[in-house]
């Protein structure tokens, strides 16, 4: 069958998934969602890179039951999704809520309640965290009886997100600006760690044990070199060049699992962390029990040595994982019944596009 899709948000991941959506011949693109003004009355053809569709991008597109909304902002609107829930679309998002449950019955009420109401779906998707922070940890975890540790560390060089969104990684994150001030927490990395601890509490959840607490250390390294960006941006030395996000859950008074990111955009540190000089995107999983087992996942454009895209563009091809795990969830999400659900509710999420020509 063919599904309908309204792409809400066309930033870095949504105009992924756009370009995803309008590639699918599952899918047929009923209506584009901007924010900015710069974009409304624009094709979506043109918003994504792609030949005119004849879909044009507003601000406040009409959505119809039965629909499916790819909900792609930086920070979820909950208000917003309960109305689209409540107007019969399914919703499915990048914008964290991969186990909304962890926000307690205050926001998982208003989803779910709102889903059943409109006869709706919701599910969160993503790469990191959701697809590596929780579905591979809990399936690798499937060949271990006594698991005394999961870890879970991602290796990103974020140039290109850098570049393509300074006002996350420059301004947020604090990438090029001194240690103080990039370890002065705002409301967006505060919104981080929720979204990590999502991931603790559906594995927690799954496996049946009890968490005590969640504790975080995060560090920063400087740069020891300049790096210009492709937005032609500086980081300076003596800026921060690197940053270790960790997250571990305490379970029965141990250190269980810890979710680590190290976000560089250079390898010429100080300290100098072991992060190595990989373009890739690297994620390693590591169970440490009886037995032990370790898993490392990377992406890039190809790993084919005769493709002229051999080993580069690692960190795009992250991004679109993220969308392409959101859009390949349309079709489950639509089988499912109404309310809230995670990855642990739904079948595996399998490419619907695999070995199509």
């Amino acid at each position: 069958m063919t599904y309908r899709v309204i792409q809400w948000g066309t930033g870095s991941v949504g105009r992924q998934a756009l370009r995803e959506v309008l590639k699918n011949p599952e899918c047929q693109l009923a209506g584009v969602k901007v924010y900015g003004d710069a974009k409304v009355g624009k094709d979506a053809g043109e918003l994504a890179g792609m030949p005119a569709t004849g879909v044009i991008a507003s601000k406040d597109p009409a959505v119809a039951k039965g629909d499916t909304v790819l909900y792609c902002p930086i920070v979820a609107d909950y208000d917003e999704i309960a109305r689209l829930l409540r107007a019969g679309a399914n919703v499915v998002t990048t914008a964290s809520n991969v186990y909304p449950q962890f926000y307690g019955p205050g926001v998982y009420n208003k989803i779910n309640d709102a889903a059943l109401e409109g006869g709706a779906t919701f599910h969160g998707s993503g790469i990191n965290p959701a697809f590596m922070s929780e579905v591979l940890p809990l399936t690798l975890s499937g060949l271990v009886h006594r698991a005394r540790k999961i870890r879970v560390q991602e290796v990103s060089d974020v140039n290109h997100y850098a570049s393509t969104a300074p006002e996350i990684m420059l301004d947020h994150v604090g990438f090029g600006k001194s240690p103080e001030e990039a370890l002065n927490a705002d409301a967006f990395l505060k919104g981080m760690t929720a979204y990590f601890s999502e991931s603790i509490h559906m594995i927690v959840d799954h496996l049946g044990v009890t968490l005590d607490r969640i504790e975080e250390r995060h560090e920063v390294a400087t740069s020891k070199v300049r790096v210009v960006l492709d937005n032609g941006r500086a980081i300076e030395p003596g800026t921060v060049g690197c940053r270790l996000f960790r997250w571990i859950a305490i379970v029965g008074g141990q250190p269980r699992i810890e979710l680590s990111t190290f976000w560089k955009v250079t390898a010429e540190l100080e300290p100098q962390w072991n992060v190595s000089t990989s373009k890739l995107v690297e994620w390693t999983i590591s169970i440490e029990g009886t037995p032990s087992v370790r898993c490392t996942v990377a992406t890039c454009a190809s790993f084919d040595p005769d493709s002229p895209d051999y080993l580069k563009g690692a960190e795009e091809a992250a991004v679109v994982g993220t969308a392409t795990h959101a859009v390949n969830a349309i079709p489950y999400v639509h089988a499912a019944p109404p309310g809230v659900k995670t990855f642990l509710d739904l079948p595996i999420i399998a490419s619907r596009g695999a070995l199509r020509d």
